[in-house]
Formats: structure tokens, C-alpha cells, sequence
């Protein structure tokens, strides 16, 4: 009997220790699970740039994905595993602006993706400021997004002038062009686009003839288009996304005019944009970033993107992984999640991503790599390259 009692005591006592050793195990493993890195976008889902706004939450969900899948990201002591909070700004400001402010008071992320507009993003970057947010802008091409003021706020791609003077200088010097008439969005970005345009022309002694604006989302170009013709230019810059963007290539066919037609909007050499576009795109110029290289990088992540979606990746969800992977690259080398941390340590970055090589050299804006491509056969073939800032 005192040994069935020794056996059931013992027993007792290593449930006991059991219990107690799993009890105490479980909130070190919640612990260990808890510790989530969230991180911030307001990406158009709806509106006139749910285009560009789709690709990018893909390419930016892809990338948290992979990275999860590989056991989440070691930032000094913590491993952490990601988490994107995206908010569809419906491409309005006002929506913009509610987002960031949710995403900063209820998410508390230190990190926002800006949204594709620069109207917007404009609108979202002082409260980002003013709450010591780090604010990641890889479509919003206006300058003005990379001002003085704006401490946290750093760009990983072209600027809207950084691929107007390679595109007037292609269009004067290789295409011997002197008259230009610009078509453009009226928003920051067409509206910074027609003075650089007008700028880069007057300085190359060519001359601007027609500089007009219309409402995003348009899709009768009529009115604009007669004026084109009756100024005769040499070119035509046509700065629009994919909807209004592709009803205004296929109005220029339909009405056979014949000057040379340039994009300085990267979105038009998209298999989105081109598909649309189909034959009306057909020779047409378009100054993009890099997204139309062709190196080792680049066809290393196009193989295993197929491999891993079943279809090539588009030129926003590339951008968006490349900006990912330079905050992520950033906040290892701070050792730290911490927005002031990873501002500093941002600008003197130097990072080989899947596009380019991303170099701030103390400055809130990556060196860029600036590609002039002609549609040929439904596909954007680079004619000219250079990096700039």
C-alpha cells in the first residue's frame, strides 16, 4: 500500500510539475509569438489609381510572405513576423489623411507606405512628421514629397523631373525634336511635369507649344487632342496613369496623328497598361526607373516570383518588395524598429536591392536609375539608361 502511494505521489507531483512547467511555458511562447512588426500603407484600391495601388499592396503582401516563410526578420534581439496594415484611400486626400492618422493612433506602426498620388501624400507626410513616422514613398513622384521639413519622409524611387530631363533630352537630342506639346494630369505630378518640361526644353533651345491639363479619370481627349494638332509639334508628352492614360493613346491614333509620343509615366510600360493599350501603344517612348532592366537580379526574382504567383511580376509589386526590403535592410543595421533610429540610419544606407542598388548618401532620396524604352511588339525595350538623383 505505501508503495501504490509513493507511485500515485510521485505521479501526482510530476502533473503537478507538468502543469506548472507548461503554465509557465505559456506566456514565453506567446511572448515569442506576440512579437509582431506592423507596418503601415494607404494604398489605393478603388479610385482612379487602384491600378498602381493593387500592384504595390501585392508586391509588399509578397514580400511579407516570403519573409514569414523563412522564419520572420531578426531585428537586434527580437525576431519578429511581419504584418501589413493597408488602408484604401479610395485615391482621395481626404481618405489619406483619416488613414494615416488611424494607422499612427490605433496601429501604432513606425513605418507608412505612402499612397500613389502626390496630391495625397503631400496631405499625409505633416502628420507623419508630427507624430515621428517614417514615411516610405516608392510612387509618389512629386519633389516636393522630399523637402527639408520632412525628416521622415524618404523616397526609393524617381521623382517626377527625374525622368523629364533624360525624356526632353532623348526627344531633343536623339529625335532632333523642337516643338513639344505636353498633355498632363491636373494634379502636383503633371503640373511639376509641365515646368520641368517647359524648363529642360527652353534650356536644349526647344520650345513647349501646347501645356495642358485634365481631370484624372478622363477619358474624352477631343478637345486637347485638336489643339495638338493645330500647333503641329514635333512631339507629344502625354503624362497620364492607365485609364485616362490609355483612352488618350487610343483618341491620338484614332485621330492619326504623327508626331513622336513620349510617356513620362512609368505605369504605361505595365503588361497592365500594354494589354489595355494593345496596338495604340505600339512606338510609343516611355521614361521609366529601373523596372525595365534586364539583370541577373531582376531575372532571378522574375523566376521565383513565377514560380511562387504562376505569372511574372509587375513593375509596382517589384518597386514595393525593393522598398520593403530597404526598411527592413535598414532596421537591422539600426538594431531597431524605432522610426528616429531607422531615419538616421536610412540616409546612409547603401542597399543592392532586386532593381538597383538604393544609395541616400545622407539625403532622404535614393540615387535612381532612369531607363527611355520603346513599346515594340506589347513590350517596353530600353533604348538609353542613366542613375541620377
Amino acid at each position: 500500500d505505501m508503495k501504490q502511494m509513493n507511485h500515485s505521489t510521485r505521479r501526482a507531483m510530476l502533473t503537478a510539475v507538468a502543469f506548472a512547467t507548461a503554465f509557465l511555458a505559456a506566456p514565453l511562447a506567446h511572448a515569442q509569438a506576440a512579437k509582431v512588426l506592423k507596418m503601415g500603407s494607404i494604398l489605393s484600391l478603388t479610385g482612379p489609381n487602384a491600378s498602381i495601388g493593387k500592384e504595390a499592396v501585392f508586391g509588399l503582401e509578397y514580400a511579407f510572405k516570403q519573409l514569414n516563410a523563412a522564419g520572420g526578420v531578426r531585428i537586434g534581439n527580437d525576431t519578429y513576423t511581419l504584418q501589413l496594415v493597408n488602408i484604401d484611400d479610395e485615391s482621395k486626400s481626404e481618405r489619406a489623411v483619416a488613414a494615416a492618422e488611424r494607422l499612427i493612433s490605433s496601429e501604432r506602426v513606425p513605418v507608412v507606405f505612402t499612397t500613389p498620388a502626390s496630391t495625397s501624400t503631400l496631405a499625409v507626410l505633416p502628420i507623419l512628421e508630427k507624430n515621428k513616422t517614417l514615411g516610405m514613398s516608392f510612387v509618389a513622384s512629386a519633389p516636393a514629397v522630399i523637402s527639408p521639413e520632412l525628416t521622415y519622409s524618404f523616397r526609393s524611387t524617381l521623382t517626377s523631373t527625374n525622368n523629364i530631363n533624360p525624356s526632353v533630352d532623348f526627344l531633343v537630342k536623339e529625335k532632333g525634336v523642337k516643338t513639344i506639346a505636353f498633355l498632363g494630369r491636373n494634379d502636383d505630378w503633371g503640373r511639376t511635369s509641365g515646368k520641368a518640361i517647359v524648363a529642360r526644353a527652353q534650356s536644349l533651345g526647344a520650345k513647349v507649344v501646347v501645356e495642358e491639363y485634365f481631370d484624372t479619370g478622363s477619358t474624352d481627349f477631343s478637345a486637347l487632342l485638336t489643339k495638338v494638332r493645330a500647333a503641329n509639334p514635333d512631339a507629344v508628352m502625354g503624362a497620364a496613369f492607365i485609364e485616362d492614360g490609355v483612352s488618350m493613346i487610343k483618341q491620338y491614333r484614332e485621330m492619326r496623328l504623327k508626331p513622336v509620343f513620349l510617356s513620362p509615366s512609368t505605369i504605361w510600360s505595365s503588361p497592365t497598361f500594354l494589354k489595355a493599350a494593345g496596338k495604340n501603344a505600339e512606338g510609343v517612348y516611355v521614361a521609366t526607373g529601373s523596372t525595365t532592366s534586364d539583370t541577373p537580379a531582376i531575372r532571378s526574382f522574375t523566376q521565383q516570383f513565377e514560380k511562387s504567383v504562376g505569372r511574372g511580376p509587375l513593375p509596382f509589386e517589384t518597386t514595393a518588395y525593393d522598398a520593403v526590403m530597404v526598411v527592413l535592410e535598414v532596421m537591422k543595421r539600426a538594431g531597431s524598429t524605432d522610426p528616429t533610429a531607422v531615419r538616421d540610419a536610412l540616409r546612409k544606407v547603401e542597399y543592392k536591392g532586386v532593381l538597383q542598388d538604393y544609395k541616400f548618401a545622407g539625403t532622404n532620396q535614393s540615387e535612381v536609375v532612369i531607363n527611355i524604352n520603346e513599346i515594340t511588339h506589347g513590350k517596353a525595350v530600353m533604348k538609353s539608361s542613366i542613375i541620377t538623383r
